[in-house]
Parts: structure tokens; sequence; C-alpha cells
């Protein structure tokens, strides 16, 4: 008979077999340990490991590791963060509208209330489509509503989704979500500095960390890199405006593609050329692109800095029109970036997003 080893979830044990995935064991045991992909991408069962060892599965030195790559070989206890349970809702789309030439605003309707975690994604499927994961993200202007969710969908050429919208996907078209998933999601009551890193659509969860960050503590320390692959991509302007009103919040705006004469305050290169000097007391959100992600979690872990990563994974020549082009360079030309660039001093009592 194989060795067994006792296994602590939590304040919940079971036993497992020597050499079982740590996944595997404790759902087959009752214990029910968030998940998704199933291959270590997702980051929804990375968990805490406590005491004990596994074989494989870890994600650095953190002390995290992915249950579903992680083997039980000696007995072990693990903390798992309470995340909402997962569930699956109707809903149907009762807006789309576009908001850049490659970027989406799809606006759907639940039938019920889904819990979520600021950061965190829901698997969408689309009546006669393919599931795929897409992140709610609070609005970018006004306040949230009772069972509305908004998505940011970037159209990708050739995409079995993203080139439907509007054509095949309209408004009323029927719509099944399941869900929440993930660990890039906000954690609540870290006094240190928030530095939050996003590229193209993975600006959507950031945005929900954002907006959590500060709701929680208007004075809140805290740096937002965001950036898009083009000038006309760059949809979140209005938003980021808003953000800027804060007291101690710094926004720096990165557009890779850079063509043309546009004002200093937009930055081209790498977010990773922008990363501030990292210290053992920030946190650190990222999504957008994985080797973007990646790169920002090897600078965190350099630094001794937690992380959580939300890496997109795509499935499968447009111009703007001068309406975005002389706002966003209107923004950026503006006193109001200039300050969103350098750290504003604190003001009596700051500044309210809308809730």
């Amino acid at each position: 008979m194989g060795k067994t080893c006792r296994v602590t979830v939590n304040k919940e044990s079971f036993h497992a077999k020597c050499g079982d995935l740590l996944l595997d064991a404790a759902l087959a045991n009752g214990v029910d340990l968030p998940h998704d992909c199933r291959s270590g991408v997702c980051g929804s069962c990375r968990i805490r490991l406590e005491d004990g060892k596994v074989f494989g599965g870890y994600d650095g030195d953190s002390g995290m590791i992915y249950a579903c790559r992680a083997r039980v070989v000696s007995d072990m206890k693990v903390m798992v963060e309470p995340v909402p349970e997962t569930v699956m809702v109707n809903a149907e789309v009762v807006e789309l509208r576009r908001m850049a030439p490659d970027i989406f605003a799809v606006d759907l309707q639940l039938q019920k209330k889904l819990r979520y975690l600021s950061g965190q994604y829901t698997k969408v499927q689309f009546r006669g489509f393919p599931e795929r994961c897409y992140s709610p993200t609070y609005p970018l202007q006004g306040a949230p509503k009772d069972r509305l969710f908004h998505y940011h969908l970037r159209q990708v050429p050739g995409g079995l989704i993203s080139t439907a919208l509007g054509r095949d996907i309209r408004v009323g078209h029927r719509v099944k979500l399941t869900g929440p998933f993930g660990s890039a999601f906000f954690r609540p009551k870290h006094r240190g500095r928030v530095v939050v890193v996003a590229s193209g659509t993975g600006f959507a969860p950031m945005w929900s960390v954002v907006t959590g960050a500060i709701k929680e503590w208007p004075q809140r320390e805290l740096v937002f890199i965001v950036t898009s692959r083009t000038l006309q991509s760059f949809y979140m302007h209005a938003a980021l405006c808003r953000l800027a009103r804060f007291p101690r919040v710094k926004i720096i705006p990165i557009v890779s593609d850079l063509r043309g004469a546009v004002s200093p305050a937009i930055r081209t290169g790498r977010p990773t050329e922008y990363m501030p000097e990292l210290t053992a007391n920030d946190v650190v959100y990222t999504a957008g692109a994985p080797a973007m992600t990646e790169a920002i979690a090897k600078i965190a872990k350099a630094a001794g800095a937690r992380c959580y990563t939300d890496p997109f994974v795509s499935h499968g020549s447009h111009s703007s029109g001068p309406g975005l082009m002389s706002k966003l360079t209107g923004w950026l030309d503006s006193s109001r970036s200039s300050a969103m660039l350098q750290p504003m001093q604190a003001g009596a009592g700051g500044s309210r997003l809308s809730v």
C-alpha cells in the first residue's frame, strides 16, 4: 500500500496518496479549491504553502504553489484565501459600443447576481459561440448598477468572437456566464503602496483593482502604468482623468507604437522601463500580454514585493476619428496630465469616485 500524507487546507484535513496532484486529491475528498485551467496558467489555484513539501508547482520563492501542478510528497498545510463561490448565470447583451477602432464595450444584464472580487474574471459563452474568458470591470463613467456587467473586448483579426460583435452578436443576444475565477483580485487592508500595470484590455480587471483600492482609501499611494499598442486604442483616457484627481496617484500612460508628434506627457517603450523602485512593502497587480505580466512579476519578485498576475491569451488597418485624437491629445497637453505624472500633495479629504 502506498504512503499516505495528511493535507490540511485552512482548517480542513484529508489524506492523499503520495504523488497525487494536490488539486485532484482535494476535490476527491470534497475540499473545493479554486481552480480553472488546470495547467498552471490562470493562477486560480495559486495558494500559500504554510508547511510541508510538494513536488513541482512552486511559484518561485514566493511561498505560493499551483495546486493543479503540485504533487503531494509529505504531510502539509496550505492556506486558501476566501473567494466567492463559482456559479452559472444567464444573461443577455444590452449594449454594444465601439470605444476604439479595435475595442468594443459589451454590457450584459444578468438574471441574478454573480459575486466577484475586483480583478477576477468570468467565462462568457455567447449563444452559438465557444466559451471565452473575459474580465468584468468597474464602469468608466458613473456608478455600477445591479446585475449589469461591463466588459472590454479587443477585436482580434480572425477572432471567432470578437469579429462577430455588432454583426452576429447584437443587443438581445443570450449569454451564459460562469465564475468568478482568478487570483489577481484586490486585497484590502494593505497600507503600503499599490502598483498596477495594465496592457490593452488588461485595463479592464486592473481598473476594477484600482477603483477598489481608491474606494477603500482615497489617500492611498498608487502608481498606475497603462499601456496601449497605438494612440487610437488608448480608450481609457476619460477614466484616467477621474483617477488623476486623487492626491497620491501617479499615472504613466504608454503607447508602444507612437507615431507623429504627441505631447511629451505620453511615453513610449515597455512598461518595465517605467516601473518604480519596488520594496517588500509594495503590492503589484498586472494584467495583459503574458510576456509583460511575466516581466513585471520578475521585477516584483526581485524586490520581495507581492505580485498578482492575470495574463491574457488571445484566441484566434483602422484609424480613429478626430474626436478621440483631439480629446486624448488635449488631455495629455493639459495641466491635469502634468499633475498625473507627478505625485500630488495630499488635499483635505481627497476626492471620490462615483459609487
